[in-house]
């Protein structure tokens, strides 16, 4: 006859006893036979099931250890060691996901020291841990007979630490390199979720899946979280973009040479708690991620709406500067994510007329939300425009090439109130322009010298595109042009 315990009731020795809990962290199988005596997380599936000492090795002489961290209370938590045959390790990692509640019989309850086993599974709050084993009579660990635990099941939204504990994410990226490698707590929103690929490791010569996701919080607008467990990976298909909320509790660091920025990954020490039940903080979240500007011409209207003031932007530099500054080849690379240069130009490419030419985009009238021009209808699902087709308020959103004796920034920005500076008409008036007007206003500008104030916003390992935005322009002197142009 099995005795239910709760974890805080355990204690060392305890024989035919049940644990009924939630699942709160998984980590990937780790699978070996004799003959892989290293394999504890090295090898895969299948290295584990197809070498052997004579070539033939099966399911039946392969060895897998999972680890699961269970709660059973807002205050309990144990890591529970599974210790099977290959294939079940196998089926247990299928058909065992975060939120599973289980029942754990006859485990064996042992007192957790800091050893190695410890140092690669999640802090918990009990002092002792469960293992099963196939091997000991009675030892099985099944999804819970029971049906359906209301209470257990929204143990997972219960935040593990206080939110006053975890760290802004301006501050990690403003450590850079200082703080790689280190575990912090971080509560931060979905910005995005990139697709799950293949990633080849050339020193294991092994495929691996791999995925990213943006996060976001009011501090920062995007730093990266690397997702290399597969239960990780197959859980973030169920989170929405601005909607998910994350709190990581020891979220693993790193910095990154090739992006020079720090960015985050989880390791078999990190949980994940999603949409943890801190109301005010998470709505705070919500609203800040929605003010947020998101794509390109987004980030480009909000420099343009005085976000930024021209007259401050007076470091002269010539285009390839710019384009060493912001990442393209020299060595003048740097962490920032963006920075201000007046460059004297000339504009070689102002599309203003011709039927191929962008001058106006438009934005849903209810949400604000950019509109493709191929489709009347606003891309958000809970917005009124997206089975209607809104109102559509108009905003100039031009394509500009400017060229100096070192080379042309091709594709910069210049949108909203900018645009209507310069060209010195709203979009009412310009298309109400016919082709010959709209052909001499281009021509005021084009192939002559001007002052351009832009700010450049580097690629970085959340945005791919540099973007180079125009925030003032005006038609120059050729004597200041002489006296301020620089030779490199």
């Amino acid at each position: 006859m099995l005795t239910v315990k709760k974890i805080v009731q355990l204690s060392e020795g305890m024989e035919n006893i049940a644990l009924v809990a939630v699942v709160i962290a998984k980590s990937d199988p780790r699978l070996f036979s004799g003959s892989l005596a290293r394999a504890g997380g090295r090898y895969g599936v299948k290295a584990a099931f197809e070498e052997s000492a004579d070539g033939s090795t099966t399911a039946s002489t392969a060895r897998g250890v999972l680890t699961l961290t269970l709660r059973d209370s807002e205050r309990d938590t144990i890591n529970c060691t599974v210790w099977a045959a290959a294939d079940v390790i196998v089926r247990y990692d299928e058909t065992i996901t975060i939120g599973d509640v289980l029942d754990v019989q006859k485990p064996q309850v042992t007192a957790s020291f800091y050893g190695r086993s410890e140092q690669y599974s999640p802090r918990v709050t009990s002092s002792f841990s469960l293992t099963v084993n196939e091997q000991a009579v009675g030892n099985q660990i099944a999804h819970h007979a029971g049906g359906p635990d209301p209470y257990l099941s929204s143990l997972i939204r219960i935040p593990l630490v206080r939110p006053e504990e975890t760290i802004p994410l301006a501050d990690l990226v403003a450590s850079g390199a200082g703080c790689s490698g280190e575990t912090f707590h971080v509560l931060a929103v979905v910005r995005s979720v990139r697709p799950a690929r293949q990633i080849r490791i050339a020193r294991r010569n092994e495929t691996r899946a791999f995925r990213e996701v943006v996060l976001m919080d009011q501090s920062h607008s995007g730093v990266l979280l690397k997702l290399w467990s597969a239960a990780y990976i197959r859980w973030a298909d169920r989170w929405q973009p601005l909607v998910t909320v994350l709190l990581i509790v020891d979220a693993r660091t790193e910095y990154s040479e090739y992006h020079r920025s720090v960015g985050l990954t989880i390791d078999r020490k990190t949980i994940i708690i999603q949409d943890p039940k801190v109301p005010q903080i998470v709505e705070r979240l919500l609203r800040h991620a929605k003010d947020v500007p998101m794509q390109s011409v987004d980030v480009a209207c909000s420099l343009s709406s005085g976000t930024i003031d021209p007259a401050t932007i007076n470091t002269v530099m010539t285009v390839q500067q710019i384009l060493d500054r912001s990442g393209g080849t020299g060595s003048q690379i740097t962490e920032e994510d963006q920075f201000t240069a007046l460059c004297y130009a000339v504009i070689t490419r102002l599309d203003l007329d011709g039927p191929g030419s962008r001058t106006v985009s438009h934005r849903c009238s209810h949400c604000q939300t950019f509109v493709a021009r191929q489709s009347p209808f606003c891309p958000k699902e809970d917005c009124p425009g997206y089975r209607t087709p809104p109102a559509l308020d108009s905003f100039f959103d031009l394509t500009v090439d400017l060229t100096d004796h070192t080379g042309t920034l091709v594709g910069c920005r210049m949108v909203s109130a900018v645009a209507e500076t310069v060209l010195r008409c709203d979009v009412t008036t310009f298309e109400r322009k016919t082709e010959q007007q709209r052909t001499a206003l281009k021509w005021m500008y084009l192939l002559d010298r001007c002052a351009v104030r832009l700010v450049v916003k580097r690629r970085t390992a959340t945005r791919f595109q540099q973007l180079f935005s125009i925030v003032g322009c005006t038609l120059v002197d050729p004597l200041e042009v002489e006296s301020k142009l620089k030779v490199y």
